[in-house]
């Protein structure tokens, strides 16, 4: 029973995590476009922390309570996590090698006109940063903040 609630939990976990990274990579991507990266990071990150908050503990853990010091708990695991975010994010950009993926099209005079141009660097550095942070913040959030306060965290490792 403790695997299912586990497996259960695990789910909607990524279900949610998957619609703030979302989140996270559209505000990363447009921001990134005119502030520096670290401050763009910090943004969108911050962005994907408050859907995640509300998903997480109304669907996820079932926590309808309206407690505060909750809140305060989960901003300072997402202040770590947003450390491990941007600090893989920055290193991983800067460690990766540089390709660029550039997609291209013809006007009617036949001219290549570039629409758009991604590098790949900053995706996959944004992907190894997402999926740390986003290991850091279930353990976090499973075991300490969001745990059963009828259940040990030695009974909820089992």
């Amino acid at each position: 029973m403790a695997f299912y609630q586990a497996s259960k939990q695990l789910t909607k976990f990524i279900i949610s995590g998957l619609l703030a990274v979302t989140v996270d990579f559209i505000v990363y991507f447009a921001v990134s476009q005119y502030l520096p990266m670290n401050l763009s990071k910090g943004i969108s990150f911050c962005s994907g922390m408050l859907v995640t908050y509300n998903l997480n503990k109304f669907w996820t853990w079932r926590q309808n309570d309206k407690d505060n010091k909750r809140l305060l708990l989960f901003t300072m695991l997402y202040l770590l996590a947003m450390i491990i975010n941007i600090s893989a994010n920055h290193y991983a950009y800067e460690l990766l090698p540089n390709f660029e993926f550039i997609a291209s099209l013809r006007d009617s005079k036949g001219v290549l006109n570039d629409m758009i141009t991604v590098k790949l660097n900053k995706v996959f550095a944004f992907i190894l940063a997402t999926g740390l942070s986003a290991l850091f913040t279930f353990i976090g959030q499973k075991y300490w903040l969001f745990k059963s306060k009828n259940t040990s965290t030695l009974d909820a490792l089992k």
